[in-house]
Protein backbone atom coordinates (compact mmCIF):
# COMPACT_ATOMS: atom_id res chain seq x y z
CA UNK A 1 0.00 0.00 0.00
CA UNK A 2 2.64 1.99 0.70
CA UNK A 3 4.30 1.72 -2.56
CA UNK A 4 0.55 2.95 -4.04
CA UNK A 5 0.38 6.10 -1.94
CA UNK A 6 4.11 7.14 -3.10
CA UNK A 7 2.92 6.93 -6.94
CA UNK A 8 -0.51 8.47 -6.44
CA UNK A 9 0.90 11.59 -4.22
CA UNK A 10 3.61 11.65 -7.08
CA UNK A 11 1.16 11.63 -9.51
CA UNK A 12 -1.01 14.28 -8.31
CA UNK A 13 1.80 16.58 -8.57
CA UNK A 14 0.68 19.75 -10.84
CA UNK A 15 2.57 18.28 -13.67
CA UNK A 16 1.49 20.16 -16.28
CA UNK A 17 3.70 22.76 -14.82
CA UNK A 18 6.57 20.52 -14.95
CA UNK A 19 9.99 21.40 -17.13
CA UNK A 20 9.94 17.88 -18.60
CA UNK A 21 11.73 16.96 -22.00
CA UNK A 22 12.59 14.74 -23.95
CA UNK A 23 16.17 16.19 -24.04
CA UNK A 24 16.37 16.38 -20.10
CA UNK A 25 19.14 14.74 -18.87
CA UNK A 26 16.99 13.37 -15.70
CA UNK A 27 13.72 12.09 -15.61
CA UNK A 28 11.30 10.34 -13.63
CA UNK A 29 8.39 7.91 -14.24
CA UNK A 30 5.24 6.78 -12.53
CA UNK A 31 3.36 4.06 -14.54
CA UNK A 32 -0.05 2.92 -12.95
CA UNK A 33 -0.91 -0.55 -15.00
CA UNK A 34 -4.34 -2.89 -14.95
CA UNK A 35 -4.36 -6.26 -16.87
CA UNK A 36 -6.74 -9.43 -17.18
CA UNK A 37 -5.57 -12.85 -18.04
CA UNK A 38 -8.08 -15.46 -18.91
CA UNK A 39 -5.97 -18.09 -18.56
CA UNK A 40 -2.80 -16.87 -15.58
CA UNK A 41 -1.11 -20.13 -15.46
CA UNK A 42 -1.16 -21.10 -19.25
CA UNK A 43 -2.90 -24.50 -18.73
CA UNK A 44 -4.41 -26.82 -20.99
CA UNK A 45 -8.43 -26.49 -20.81
CA UNK A 46 -8.78 -30.40 -19.28
CA UNK A 47 -6.11 -29.12 -16.39
CA UNK A 48 -6.32 -27.29 -13.24
CA UNK A 49 -3.99 -26.69 -10.12
CA UNK A 50 -3.61 -25.97 -6.43
CA UNK A 51 -4.54 -22.08 -6.94
CA UNK A 52 -7.01 -22.67 -9.26
CA UNK A 53 -8.65 -25.60 -7.24
CA UNK A 54 -8.78 -23.60 -4.84
CA UNK A 55 -10.46 -20.37 -6.03
CA UNK A 56 -12.35 -22.22 -8.74
CA UNK A 57 -11.47 -19.91 -11.78
CA UNK A 58 -8.43 -19.69 -14.23
CA UNK A 59 -8.28 -15.74 -14.69
CA UNK A 60 -7.37 -12.95 -12.86
CA UNK A 61 -6.82 -9.47 -12.98
CA UNK A 62 -3.81 -7.70 -11.33
CA UNK A 63 -2.71 -4.08 -11.00
CA UNK A 64 0.98 -2.95 -11.54
CA UNK A 65 2.52 0.23 -9.93
CA UNK A 66 5.56 1.37 -11.11
CA UNK A 67 8.48 4.63 -10.02
CA UNK A 68 11.37 4.33 -12.01
CA UNK A 69 13.80 7.10 -13.10
CA UNK A 70 17.16 7.83 -15.32
CA UNK A 71 19.92 9.72 -15.78
CA UNK A 72 22.16 10.80 -18.54
CA UNK A 73 25.51 12.11 -17.86
CA UNK A 74 28.05 13.39 -20.63
CA UNK A 75 31.56 13.86 -19.47
CA UNK A 76 33.62 15.06 -22.46
CA UNK A 77 33.45 12.05 -25.14
CA UNK A 78 31.86 9.69 -22.83
CA UNK A 79 28.43 9.17 -22.31
CA UNK A 80 26.70 7.61 -19.42
CA UNK A 81 23.11 5.88 -18.99
CA UNK A 82 21.54 4.65 -15.62
CA UNK A 83 18.27 3.47 -15.45
CA UNK A 84 16.29 2.19 -12.19
CA UNK A 85 12.89 1.11 -11.55
CA UNK A 86 10.78 -0.75 -8.92
CA UNK A 87 7.13 -2.24 -9.22
CA UNK A 88 4.81 -3.72 -7.29
CA UNK A 89 2.21 -6.05 -8.42
CA UNK A 90 -1.24 -7.32 -6.81
CA UNK A 91 -3.33 -10.05 -8.07
CA UNK A 92 -7.53 -9.72 -7.31
CA UNK A 93 -7.50 -13.72 -6.40
CA UNK A 94 -4.68 -15.30 -6.20
CA UNK A 95 -3.16 -12.72 -4.13
CA UNK A 96 -0.62 -15.75 -3.18
CA UNK A 97 1.69 -14.10 -6.22
CA UNK A 98 1.42 -10.59 -4.94
CA UNK A 99 5.11 -9.64 -5.02
CA UNK A 100 7.70 -6.56 -5.90
CA UNK A 101 10.06 -5.98 -8.61
CA UNK A 102 12.82 -4.43 -9.64
CA UNK A 103 15.44 -3.33 -12.15
CA UNK A 104 18.78 -1.65 -12.67
CA UNK A 105 20.43 -0.50 -15.79
CA UNK A 106 23.95 0.87 -16.59
CA UNK A 107 24.99 1.75 -19.98
CA UNK A 108 28.18 3.60 -20.81
CA UNK A 109 29.06 4.28 -24.17
CA UNK A 110 33.14 4.81 -24.09
CA UNK A 111 35.49 6.75 -26.53
CA UNK A 112 39.22 6.46 -26.81
CA UNK A 113 40.88 8.83 -28.70
CA UNK A 114 40.03 8.87 -32.82
CA UNK A 115 40.27 4.90 -33.54
CA UNK A 116 38.50 3.01 -30.21
CA UNK A 117 34.91 3.13 -29.43
CA UNK A 118 32.16 0.71 -28.00
CA UNK A 119 30.00 0.36 -25.15
CA UNK A 120 29.82 -1.18 -21.64
CA UNK A 121 26.37 -2.63 -20.36
CA UNK A 122 25.42 -4.19 -16.71
CA UNK A 123 21.33 -5.20 -16.46
CA UNK A 124 20.01 -6.60 -13.06
CA UNK A 125 16.81 -7.47 -12.48
CA UNK A 126 14.10 -9.26 -10.25
CA UNK A 127 10.86 -10.36 -12.06
CA UNK A 128 8.14 -13.08 -11.60
CA UNK A 129 9.35 -16.37 -13.67
CA UNK A 130 6.69 -17.14 -16.41
CA UNK A 131 4.68 -19.62 -16.65
CA UNK A 132 4.64 -20.39 -20.05
CA UNK A 133 7.86 -22.61 -19.81
CA UNK A 134 7.47 -24.10 -16.52
CA UNK A 135 8.37 -27.72 -16.84
CA UNK A 136 6.98 -28.99 -14.06
CA UNK A 137 3.47 -28.54 -15.53
CA UNK A 138 0.16 -29.15 -14.04
CA UNK A 139 0.04 -28.56 -10.27
CA UNK A 140 3.41 -26.95 -9.99
CA UNK A 141 2.76 -24.38 -12.28
CA UNK A 142 1.28 -22.32 -9.73
CA UNK A 143 3.95 -21.54 -7.18
CA UNK A 144 5.37 -17.88 -7.27
CA UNK A 145 8.58 -18.29 -8.56
CA UNK A 146 11.35 -15.05 -8.57
CA UNK A 147 14.30 -14.55 -11.22
CA UNK A 148 17.21 -12.60 -10.52
CA UNK A 149 19.07 -11.77 -13.97
CA UNK A 150 22.37 -10.40 -14.13
CA UNK A 151 24.53 -9.35 -17.20
CA UNK A 152 27.90 -7.62 -18.25
CA UNK A 153 28.22 -6.76 -21.63
CA UNK A 154 30.81 -5.09 -23.23
CA UNK A 155 31.60 -4.25 -26.97
CA UNK A 156 34.50 -2.54 -28.90
CA UNK A 157 35.26 -1.76 -32.17
CA UNK A 158 38.75 -0.77 -33.27
CA UNK A 159 39.44 1.55 -36.48
CA UNK A 160 41.55 0.29 -38.85
CA UNK A 161 41.08 2.68 -41.60
CA UNK A 162 37.69 4.89 -41.87
CA UNK A 163 35.76 2.13 -43.16
CA UNK A 164 37.27 -0.49 -41.56
CA UNK A 165 37.33 -2.13 -37.76
CA UNK A 166 38.26 -4.72 -35.67
CA UNK A 167 34.98 -5.78 -33.35
CA UNK A 168 34.72 -7.67 -30.37
CA UNK A 169 32.36 -8.48 -27.28
CA UNK A 170 32.39 -9.95 -24.42
CA UNK A 171 29.61 -11.29 -22.27
CA UNK A 172 28.58 -12.64 -18.62
CA UNK A 173 25.64 -13.72 -17.81
CA UNK A 174 23.17 -15.68 -14.48
CA UNK A 175 19.99 -16.32 -13.23
CA UNK A 176 18.80 -18.01 -9.87
CA UNK A 177 15.59 -18.84 -9.15
CA UNK A 178 13.61 -19.05 -5.64
CA UNK A 179 11.99 -22.55 -6.26
CA UNK A 180 13.07 -23.59 -10.42
CA UNK A 181 17.07 -24.23 -8.85
CA UNK A 182 17.10 -26.39 -11.41
CA UNK A 183 17.61 -24.45 -14.19
CA UNK A 184 19.94 -21.57 -12.49
CA UNK A 185 23.00 -21.09 -14.97
CA UNK A 186 25.52 -19.19 -15.79
CA UNK A 187 26.49 -18.46 -20.19
CA UNK A 188 30.14 -17.11 -20.88
CA UNK A 189 30.52 -15.83 -24.07
CA UNK A 190 33.14 -13.62 -26.14
CA UNK A 191 33.18 -13.00 -30.11
CA UNK A 192 36.19 -11.30 -32.49
CA UNK A 193 35.65 -10.43 -36.27
CA UNK A 194 35.78 -7.41 -39.14
CA UNK A 195 33.38 -4.83 -40.08
CA UNK A 196 33.15 -2.70 -43.43
CA UNK A 197 31.14 0.16 -43.33
CA UNK A 198 30.02 2.70 -46.23
CA UNK A 199 29.45 6.50 -45.89
CA UNK A 200 25.64 6.08 -46.39
CA UNK A 201 25.66 3.87 -43.11
CA UNK A 202 25.44 0.18 -44.69
CA UNK A 203 27.95 -2.37 -43.24
CA UNK A 204 29.23 -6.18 -43.75
CA UNK A 205 30.71 -7.84 -40.44
CA UNK A 206 32.46 -11.70 -40.33
CA UNK A 207 32.35 -12.83 -36.49
CA UNK A 208 32.99 -16.18 -35.14
CA UNK A 209 32.06 -16.13 -31.12
CA UNK A 210 32.34 -18.76 -28.23
CA UNK A 211 30.44 -19.78 -25.26
CA UNK A 212 30.20 -22.11 -22.56
CA UNK A 213 26.73 -22.22 -20.91
CA UNK A 214 26.69 -24.47 -17.28
CA UNK A 215 24.23 -24.90 -14.84
CA UNK A 216 24.68 -24.72 -11.30
CA UNK A 217 23.48 -27.95 -10.26
CA UNK A 218 25.07 -30.41 -12.36
CA UNK A 219 22.06 -33.40 -13.14
CA UNK A 220 22.51 -35.69 -16.04
CA UNK A 221 19.49 -34.32 -18.01
CA UNK A 222 20.70 -30.76 -17.37
CA UNK A 223 23.92 -30.61 -19.30
CA UNK A 224 25.25 -27.74 -20.34
CA UNK A 225 26.98 -27.13 -23.49
CA UNK A 226 30.17 -25.24 -25.21
CA UNK A 227 29.10 -23.71 -28.86
CA UNK A 228 31.24 -22.10 -31.32
CA UNK A 229 29.35 -19.68 -33.97
CA UNK A 230 30.95 -18.56 -36.97
CA UNK A 231 28.14 -15.54 -38.95
CA UNK A 232 28.03 -13.00 -41.18
CA UNK A 233 26.07 -9.67 -40.84
CA UNK A 234 24.56 -7.29 -43.30
CA UNK A 235 22.65 -3.97 -42.77
CA UNK A 236 21.74 -2.26 -46.39
CA UNK A 237 19.68 0.55 -46.80
CA UNK A 238 18.84 1.09 -50.62
CA UNK A 239 16.51 3.83 -49.81
CA UNK A 240 15.24 6.24 -47.08
CA UNK A 241 12.47 4.61 -46.84
CA UNK A 242 13.84 0.67 -46.86
CA UNK A 243 16.27 -0.60 -44.12
CA UNK A 244 16.95 -4.44 -44.56
CA UNK A 245 19.52 -6.89 -42.24
CA UNK A 246 20.35 -10.38 -42.91
CA UNK A 247 22.35 -12.14 -40.73
CA UNK A 248 23.45 -16.11 -41.38
CA UNK A 249 25.80 -18.46 -39.05
CA UNK A 250 26.73 -22.34 -38.36
CA UNK A 251 26.68 -23.16 -35.03
CA UNK A 252 28.87 -25.98 -33.66
CA UNK A 253 26.98 -27.37 -30.29
CA UNK A 254 29.06 -29.47 -27.92
CA UNK A 255 26.73 -31.22 -25.52
CA UNK A 256 28.92 -31.43 -21.91
CA UNK A 257 26.62 -34.91 -21.35
CA UNK A 258 28.25 -37.04 -23.70
CA UNK A 259 30.53 -34.32 -25.99
CA UNK A 260 28.26 -35.16 -28.83
CA UNK A 261 28.46 -32.45 -31.38
CA UNK A 262 26.30 -30.76 -33.67
CA UNK A 263 26.02 -28.19 -36.80
CA UNK A 264 22.83 -26.46 -36.94
CA UNK A 265 22.46 -23.01 -39.29
CA UNK A 266 20.83 -20.03 -37.97
CA UNK A 267 20.16 -16.82 -38.77
CA UNK A 268 18.05 -12.98 -39.04
CA UNK A 269 16.10 -11.28 -41.69
CA UNK A 270 14.27 -7.86 -40.90
CA UNK A 271 12.49 -5.92 -43.45
CA UNK A 272 11.52 -2.13 -42.34
CA UNK A 273 9.60 -0.57 -44.88
CA UNK A 274 8.51 3.34 -44.21
CA UNK A 275 5.34 3.22 -46.35
CA UNK A 276 4.71 6.80 -45.35
CA UNK A 277 5.56 9.42 -42.74
CA UNK A 278 2.79 8.06 -40.61
CA UNK A 279 3.09 4.22 -41.22
CA UNK A 280 5.89 1.97 -41.39
CA UNK A 281 5.95 -2.06 -41.98
CA UNK A 282 8.11 -4.14 -39.92
CA UNK A 283 8.86 -8.13 -41.24
CA UNK A 284 11.41 -10.79 -39.63
CA UNK A 285 12.16 -14.34 -40.04
CA UNK A 286 14.68 -16.26 -37.93
CA UNK A 287 16.47 -19.19 -36.39
CA UNK A 288 18.34 -19.08 -33.24
CA UNK A 289 19.17 -20.69 -29.66
CA UNK A 290 17.53 -19.81 -26.44
CA UNK A 291 17.59 -20.73 -22.76
CA UNK A 292 16.96 -19.82 -19.52
CA UNK A 293 13.93 -21.83 -19.84
CA UNK A 294 12.85 -25.12 -19.47
CA UNK A 295 15.79 -26.50 -18.44
CA UNK A 296 16.93 -28.67 -21.20
CA UNK A 297 20.40 -28.30 -23.03
CA UNK A 298 19.12 -25.79 -25.59
CA UNK A 299 15.56 -24.77 -27.16
CA UNK A 300 15.60 -23.96 -30.48
CA UNK A 301 13.21 -20.96 -31.77
CA UNK A 302 12.14 -20.19 -35.69
CA UNK A 303 10.22 -17.57 -35.64
CA UNK A 304 8.09 -14.88 -37.78
CA UNK A 305 7.36 -11.25 -36.70
CA UNK A 306 5.07 -8.92 -38.15
CA UNK A 307 4.45 -5.27 -36.95
CA UNK A 308 3.04 -2.62 -38.25
CA UNK A 309 2.59 0.82 -36.90
CA UNK A 310 0.70 4.19 -37.64
CA UNK A 311 0.30 6.97 -36.51
CA UNK A 312 -3.15 8.30 -36.64
CA UNK A 313 -2.27 12.02 -35.33
CA UNK A 314 0.15 13.57 -33.15
CA UNK A 315 -1.50 12.06 -30.00
CA UNK A 316 -2.82 8.59 -31.40
CA UNK A 317 -0.93 6.13 -32.90
CA UNK A 318 -2.06 2.22 -33.06
CA UNK A 319 0.33 -1.14 -33.67
CA UNK A 320 -0.37 -4.58 -34.96
CA UNK A 321 2.13 -7.46 -33.98
CA UNK A 322 1.55 -11.07 -35.01
CA UNK A 323 4.39 -13.80 -34.19
CA UNK A 324 4.77 -17.46 -34.75
CA UNK A 325 7.34 -19.75 -32.89
CA UNK A 326 8.68 -23.13 -33.91
CA UNK A 327 10.29 -24.63 -30.68
CA UNK A 328 11.86 -27.33 -30.21
CA UNK A 329 13.64 -28.58 -27.38
CA UNK A 330 16.61 -30.27 -27.19
CA UNK A 331 17.92 -32.51 -24.49
CA UNK A 332 21.72 -33.76 -24.22
CA UNK A 333 21.79 -37.39 -25.10
CA UNK A 334 18.75 -37.42 -27.46
CA UNK A 335 17.64 -35.47 -31.00
CA UNK A 336 14.02 -33.62 -28.88
CA UNK A 337 11.85 -33.90 -26.58
CA UNK A 338 9.24 -31.75 -27.88
CA UNK A 339 8.11 -29.82 -30.17
CA UNK A 340 5.40 -26.67 -30.22
CA UNK A 341 4.23 -24.07 -32.15
CA UNK A 342 2.91 -20.70 -30.09
CA UNK A 343 0.97 -18.05 -32.10
CA UNK A 344 -0.01 -14.95 -30.91
CA UNK A 345 -1.71 -11.71 -32.12
CA UNK A 346 -1.39 -7.80 -30.19
CA UNK A 347 -3.02 -5.07 -30.83
CA UNK A 348 -2.62 -2.05 -28.97
CA UNK A 349 -2.57 2.27 -29.13
CA UNK A 350 -1.47 4.87 -27.19
CA UNK A 351 -2.44 8.41 -26.50
CA UNK A 352 -0.45 11.31 -25.49
CA UNK A 353 -2.90 13.15 -23.33
CA UNK A 354 -0.11 15.66 -23.00
CA UNK A 355 3.51 15.67 -23.37
CA UNK A 356 4.34 14.08 -19.99
CA UNK A 357 1.69 11.61 -19.91
CA UNK A 358 0.79 8.72 -22.17
CA UNK A 359 -2.06 5.99 -22.11
CA UNK A 360 -1.64 2.66 -23.51
CA UNK A 361 -4.51 0.06 -24.67
CA UNK A 362 -4.19 -3.18 -25.74
CA UNK A 363 -5.36 -6.55 -26.26
CA UNK A 364 -3.46 -9.43 -26.55
CA UNK A 365 -4.46 -13.21 -27.62
CA UNK A 366 -1.69 -16.52 -27.59
CA UNK A 367 -2.48 -19.87 -28.26
CA UNK A 368 0.02 -22.79 -28.12
CA UNK A 369 0.23 -26.35 -29.45
CA UNK A 370 2.72 -29.18 -28.28
CA UNK A 371 3.56 -32.41 -28.32
CA UNK A 372 3.53 -33.22 -24.75
CA UNK A 373 0.63 -33.72 -23.05
CA UNK A 374 -1.45 -31.39 -21.06
CA UNK A 375 0.78 -28.11 -22.62
CA UNK A 376 -1.65 -26.69 -24.98
CA UNK A 377 -3.16 -24.06 -23.41
CA UNK A 378 -4.91 -20.70 -24.98
CA UNK A 379 -5.40 -17.27 -22.99
CA UNK A 380 -6.59 -13.33 -24.27
CA UNK A 381 -5.25 -10.40 -22.09
CA UNK A 382 -6.65 -7.00 -21.79
CA UNK A 383 -4.49 -4.28 -20.90
CA UNK A 384 -4.66 -0.31 -20.06
CA UNK A 385 -1.71 1.78 -18.03
CA UNK A 386 -0.86 5.49 -17.78
CA UNK A 387 2.68 6.41 -17.67
CA UNK A 388 3.83 10.34 -16.35
CA UNK A 389 7.08 11.39 -16.98
CA UNK A 390 8.39 14.32 -14.76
Amino acid sequence: MWFRACLIGFCVVDYAQAAYGPEDLFKLTADLAYQYDSNLFKLDEDITNAQTNKHGKRADSKIETRLGGSLDLVMSRQLVHVVVGVNQINYLNFTDLNHNEWNANLVWDWVVGSIATGQLRANTSTRMSSFEDNSLGSNGNSALDMQKQDSINWQGALQLKSTVAIIATAMVSTEQHDVKKYIDAKSNMVSLGMRYSSKKGNYISAQHSWRKYTYDQDLPFRAGFTEQISSLDMAYAPSSKIDLNLSLGMSRWVSAFNDESQYTPQGDLGLLWRVTDKTQLKLSYGKSFAEFTSGAGRNLDQHVNFNARWSMSEKINWNLDLNQRDRSFEVAGSNSSNEETTNSLRLGMGYKVLRQLTINSYLQTEKRDSSLNNSDYKYYQVGLNATLVY
